[in-house]
C-alpha cells in the first residue's frame, strides 16, 4: 500500500510539473462538464455513457494523454456515435474549449504555437469523405438495383 501511495504521488507530481496551469484549471472547472454536456446535446447526443466518454476523452487531452490531433479518431474509436457527428463534436469542442487554451496544448504536445485550429477546408473535407462512406453503406445507393427482389 505504501509503494501505491508512492507510486500515485510521483505521478500527480510529473503531471502537476508537465501540464500548464491553465490546463489543469480548465479541467477541474465547473464549467467544463456543463460545456461538454451542452456540445453533446447540440449534437444530438444524451446517452450518459457516451458523454462521459467524450469528457474523458478530453480529460486525456488536458492531461498530456491524448494529442489533440488524435481526438477525433478517438471519438470515432471510443464512442458509438457515428462519423459526421463525431466531425461536428470535435469541431465545437475545438472552437468551444479547445480554443481558449490552444497555446498551452501546442507547448504541451512540444508543438510551435501557431493559434490556429482545424481549418474549415480540412473539417470540408472529412464531412465530405464521411458523407461517401455512409452513402457507400448505404443499401439504397444509386447503383442498387430497385426491381431486384431480395433472395430468400
Amino acid at each position: 500500500m505504501i509503494q501505491e501511495d508512492s507510486t500515485v504521488k510521483k505521478i500527480v507530481q510529473k503531471v502537476l510539473k508537465e501540464v500548464p496551469r491553465d490546463l489543469l484549471e480548465l479541467f477541474y472547472s465547473e464549467e467544463l462538464p456543463q460545456k461538454i454536456a451542452d456540445i453533446c446535446s447540440n449534437c444530438g447526443i444524451e446517452d450518459e455513457k457516451i458523454l462521459q466518454n467524450v469528457g474523458a476523452q478530453i480529460g486525456k487531452i488536458l492531461f498530456g494523454k491524448l494529442s489533440p490531433e488524435k481526438f477525433l479518431d478517438a471519438l470515432k474509436k471510443e464512442t458509438d456515435i457515428p462519423s459526421i457527428t463525431a466531425i461536428k463534436v470535435f469541431q465545437e469542442i475545438d472552437e468551444q474549449i479547445f480554443s481558449s487554451v490552444r497555446e498551452s496544448l501546442d507547448k504541451l504536445y512540444k508543438k510551435e504555437s501557431l493559434g490556429n485550429k482545424t481549418s474549415e477546408e480540412e473539417i470540408e473535407k472529412l464531412v465530405v469523405k464521411e458523407e461517401l462512406k455512409e452513402e457507400e453503406k448505404s443499401p439504397t445507393s444509386k447503383e442498387a438495383d430497385a426491381y431486384q427482389e431480395p433472395i430468400e
